[in-house]
């Protein structure tokens, strides 16, 4: 018999044995693929977060030793970077260079892909064609129910979408003017370097998704920039919109991370709010719809609490007269808590703006139909389904005192202020103002609202179109926004609307001091009506007594 060691004889594992191993090794395995998913989906959707909050999220049974050892490498994938804060660990986002956005036209019509979303939708909630007859009329009759509240002022004008033909009439009338409206927004945000490539963006009063929608076609064109939305609303139909439409195309682009609303009250101050901080906060068109201004401001400045340092707020309300001038009050109170106005108001002389009724709003070319709308309008009055003419008022706010415009008057600089025109009737002079508003005249006179921040009573620059000269003209060129000194014009003050009118004349000239000149013809403008002999006639009067006036005076 041999003597044989135990030690040298190989024992093959149980069968049952094996197959418990290779399943805990595979366990192990897509825990740790479960924590790389995982950490990478919270940098994606996360602008920060403690590292403890991870480990209670990954509960892994390794500990959080493992854990970290498994994100670690991960940090400069995703962009991110570990700071220690008050005892614990975060992991942020890098600071990023900004984006700047592709120099290409900008485009004045919904893309195609977008209109065959919301066509899917209306489809899906009806369980009908989009285009079906039954169904565009019952668009129509919301279309025209929705116009009846949306242009009433004060506690009449209560706005709901509580219904899917709410939600389909606001997608054919509305959307398509918001759309193009907030692309131009960012865009001119990127323009001026406020976007990082990498962006938190806050869209409060979602709807449909305007801004996510607008955020993904703009980045569609500009590689390497990025961003991730949360959006806040309340109504459920427009959640419902915003999953189906906004999330979708979102994804598709792979550039914009969005995430289903959050149905909160932004009014109750109570109410869970998304943390932040963000790179952009957008109020689009939701502001108005609260009526107490107390309760509009607050909750304007809860919202900016989560914003960055060096973080944008942007406010647009409907250009109408009462809107436009409610958002320019409460602009000046945000301004007096430490939200700074970055445009469009310029204080170039430095001091708090005084007007009593300060208003403004930009003009953009005139958009293109889009099928749904073409459709809707496919009837009797048409006129009242088609909505292309997009005005928008809008602020820009910072907490770091940047502002689009730097320039202030110097101190002894030969320019009167607005607010001492009173004493230059019928005289001509010398002033410096910004100008905040497009042509709000038509082809026989252009108008423009104008301000220097000093004075109660609005001032507007009028050029007759037979006074336009060379020297001139950069009044209708330049951008809105832009500084401009006007030399040896002309001040009348027209009693009816307690208002100035700067007349320009042939030897008026205007001078761009800083902001822009944009290449291309000025927007179209309204023809102007045929002079009456009654006006004629009033016309030479006026002439007369102004010559008289200066006859006498010499």
């Amino acid at each position: 018999m041999l003597n044989v060691r135990k030690e040298h004889i190989h024992q093959t594992p149980p069968v049952g044995f094996i197959i418990t191993a290779l399943r805990l090794v595979q366990e192990d395995q897509m825990r740790d693929e479960t924590i790389r998913k995982k950490f990478i989906r919270w940098t994606e959707e996360r602008t920060q977060f403690a590292l403890s909050s991870f480990f209670a999220e990954a509960d892994d049974p390794r500990g959080h030793q493992h854990i970290l050892n498994e994100i670690l490498p991960l940090l400069s994938e995703c962009g991110c970077e570990m700071v220690k804060r008050e005892g614990d660990l975060i992991i942020r986002w890098k600071e990023q260079s900004p984006c700047i956005p592709a120099d290409i036209p900008e485009i004045r019509k919904v893309e195609s892909p977008i209109q065959t979303a919301i066509e899917s939708f209306i489809t899906a909630k009806t369980g009908k064609p989009w285009s079906d007859p039954a169904t565009l009329e019952r668009i129509r009759e919301a279309v025209v129910a929705q116009k009846d509240t949306y242009w009433k002022e004060g506690d009449e004008r209560i706005i709901r979408y509580t219904s899917g033909y709410s939600i389909f009439a606001y997608l054919a009338y509305h959307f398509p003017v918001y759309y193009i409206q907030m692309r131009h927004l960012i865009r001119e945000l990127m323009n001026d370097g406020l976007l990082p490539q990498r962006m938190a963006v806050l869209d409060v009063g979602s709807g449909p998704g305007t801004v996510t929608l607008a955020l993904a076609s703009l980045l569609n064109d500009i590689p390497g920039c990025r961003a991730t939305v949360h959006s806040i609303e309340q109504a459920g139909e427009f959640i419902e919109a915003y999953r189906q439409i906004a999330v979708p195309f979102a994804e598709k682009g792979r550039r914009v991370t969005a995430l289903p609303p959050l149905a909160t009250d932004i009014t109750d101050p109570k109410s869970p709010l998304h943390e932040g901080p963000y790179d952009l906060i957008v109020c689009a068109n939701v502001l108005n719809e609260i009526h107490d201004i107390t309760i509009r401001e607050e909750t304007v400045m809860r919202l900016a609490s989560r914003l960055r340092e060096n973080g944008t707020l942007l406010i647009c309300e409907p250009a109408d007269l009462a809107n436009a001038t409610t958002l320019r009050d409460l602009s000046r109170r945000l301004k007096k808590r430490g939200l700074s106005i970055y445009a469009p108001c310029n204080d170039i002389r430095g001091v708090p703006c005084m007007v009593e009724r300060c208003w403004s709003f930009i003009t953009l070319p005139e958009m293109a139909p889009t099928r749904l709308m073409n459709a809707v309008a496919a009837g009797d009055e048409s006129f009242r389904f088609y909505n292309t003419d997009i005005k928008t008022a809008f602020a820009i706010h910072r907490k770091d005192g940047k502002k689009r415009v730097s320039y202030r008057v110097p101190p002894g600089t030969k320019a009167e202020r607005i607010s001492r025109l009173s004493r230059h009737e019928e005289k001509k002079i010398n002033i410096i103002a910004s100008k905040i508003s497009e042509n709000i005249g038509d082809s026989g006179t252009f108008l423009y609202r104008i301000c220097d921040g000093t004075g109660k009573r609005e001032a507007y620059a009028a050029l007759p179109a037979y006074h336009i000269t060379e020297e001139n003209a950069i009044l209708r060129q330049a951008a809105y926004g832009s500084v401009l000194r006007f030399n040896r014009v002309l001040v009348r003050h027209h009693k009816k609307y307690d208002a100035y009118h700067l007349l320009l004349t042939k030897e008026s000239t205007v001078e761009l001091i800083e902001g822009e000149l944009p290449e291309g013809e000025p927007a179209p403008v309204r023809e102007a009506r045929r002079e009456t002999k009654k006006a004629v006639k009033r016309r030479r009067e006026e002439s007369t007594k102004a010559k008289g006036k200066k006859t006498s005076r010499r």
